[in-house]
């Protein structure tokens, strides 16, 4: 389970550097879908606690893009 987890966080780090770019470059459907991933990625895991950081995480950002919904 423990290369699972960091398996899950290495993929999480991967989309969360790819959504700073894209929101960075004001694309909102492109910053969806890569928190709308990160949230499917924790769901399939069953990793309840890596979820709720994640969306703590994303829903705190400075300069979030306000339109973007998970």
């Amino acid at each position: 389970m423990e290369n699972g987890g960091s398996s899950l966080e290495a993929k999480i780090e991967a989309l969360l550097n790819v959504e700073k770019q894209i929101r960075q470059l004001g694309d909102v459907a492109g910053t969806s879908k890569a928190v709308t991933d990160i949230v499917q990625l924790c769901l399939d895991a069953g990793a309840w606690a890596t979820l709720n950081e994640q969306i703590l995480l994303i829903s705190k950002r400075r300069g979030q893009l306000k339109q973007v919904n998970f």
